[in-house]
């Protein structure tokens, strides 16, 4: 028999999983970013340099090229202080005492599960924030360019 404890507790845990998949997608995406901010400024950049006019349009372009990079690799790197899972030796060390009360066990695990959620909703707002200006600066890279190459390319 499910009580309003175990509910609570199960989506919780639910809530939890969807934002470490929310986390993993974003990721994935960001590295899709950084191919094809590099793929721009390989294949675009390359006749774009040689004789950049405007010169305004290839700063820009480099500038943007290289916050898009930057913030990516933000997103990428590992994060320490995201938390998705509990310890076992924690946990039983932390709930031995309620043992004989499940009740107060998945309401404790409830608020213990809410509040790692709390605390990387934080933490992955500023690496969503971080993957949309990297996508801003991907296409303010190629438009850049291709505002460089405009007659170039016809």
């Amino acid at each position: 028999m499910e009580g309003l404890e175990q509910l609570a507790f199960e989506a919780a845990m639910r809530s939890l999983e969807r934002q470490e998949r929310m986390l993993e997608e974003l990721r994935s995406r960001t590295g899709l970013l950084i191919a094809a901010s590099a793929l721009a400024a390989s294949f675009l950049g390359q006749t774009a340099f040689r004789h950049p006019q405007p010169r305004g349009l290839a700063l820009a372009s480099l500038a943007a090229f290289i916050v898009s990079i930057v913030a990516s690799v933000y997103v990428l790197l590992p994060k320490k202080d995201l938390i998705f899972v509990q310890s076992g030796k924690g946990l039983y060390e932390g709930l031995y005492a309620f043992r004989d009360d499940m009740s107060e066990v998945y309401r404790r695990l409830t608020y213990d599960l809410d509040r790692f959620w709390e605390s990387n909703d934080a933490k992955i707002r500023w690496l969503t924030r971080s993957y949309v200006l990297s996508a801003a600066a991907l296409t303010i890279e190629i438009l850049s360019l291709a505002g460089i190459l405009g007659d170039k390319l016809l």
